[in-house]
């Protein structure tokens, strides 16, 4: 059964929140998700999602283009059983509060390092940004994962070595795209989770729509072949190094 390590059901999108828990419990295909918050609010409703169902599992954490108006100290008082990590947090470039952004991030990773928590980093043509915080800032002491990887190949090489993870969502399906294709095919067996974005990022076959988290088959089935292994081999693999990052799970 496949794990879906990063969506939001609680999207700011005009999504059904109800449909989309119905949806995900009752597909026999998902054994669990981790739903992702963006601010103070769609965290705590993250919290409160998974103590009442029984597949979800939340991260909590102040996104790049949400921190206006957010105290990330309140994080500190967020964390339940069920509470897999800090996240997402990061960096973007479709803003120019990059101070502001840079300041949320290192508080962010603090916070996760008291707490013996995972990040999730959201990097928006960022990646050297972050990976400049890392080295001369604040290090995430309990694991890391490059949500949604833009398909940057020399980056791929630091989040390796360093222990980091990536993840793939439903852009590696995409027609044409080389580049993914080379980082699935570079990346070590070890370091690779698998994720929906869900309501964003549909797989090709549904482009153009809302995401799912059951479309998480097809990012699995893309890795199955450029790697050239069997489906179930592939997703056992990413459920092990989800369980791995994720140690809540």
């Amino acid at each position: 059964m496949a794990i879906d390590s990063h969506l939001h059901v609680n999207s700011i999108m005009n999504v059904d929140m109800d449909d989309e828990i119905k949806r995900i419990n009752d597909d026999s295909k998902l054994k669990s998700v981790i739903n992702v918050g963006v601010n103070i609010l769609t965290s705590t409703e993250a919290n409160d999602i998974a103590m009442h169902h029984e597949k979800f599992y939340s991260a909590v954490g102040i996104h790049p283009l949400y921190i206006e108006y957010q105290n990330a100290s309140k994080l500190y008082n967020m964390i339940s059983d069920k509470t897999v990590a800090i996240g997402e947090i990061g960096l973007d470039d479709k803003f120019e509060n990059y101070k502001l952004q840079r300041e949320y991030l290192i508080k962010q990773i603090k916070i996760a390092n008291e707490l013996g928590l995972p990040i999730i980093i959201h990097s928006n043509n960022s990646n050297k940004k972050i990976f400049e915080i890392f080295d001369n800032e604040v290090r995430p002491e309990c694991g890391c994962v490059f949500h949604s990887f833009q398909p940057i190949f020399e980056d791929l090489e630091y989040i390796i070595n360093h222990g980091y993870y990536i993840s793939f969502c439903g852009r590696i399906t995409y027609n044409h795209n080389e580049r993914s294709t080379r980082i699935i095919k570079n990346v070590p067996y070890s370091k690779f989770l698998v994720e929906t974005d869900a309501p964003f990022f549909s797989p090709e076959i549904y482009k153009g729509e809302v995401n799912h988290s059951s479309n998480v088959e097809y990012v699995i089935q893309r890795i199955a072949q450029v790697k050239n292994e069997k489906y179930e081999l592939i997703e056992d693999i990413s459920e092990e190094n989800t369980k791995r990052l994720f140690k809540r799970l």
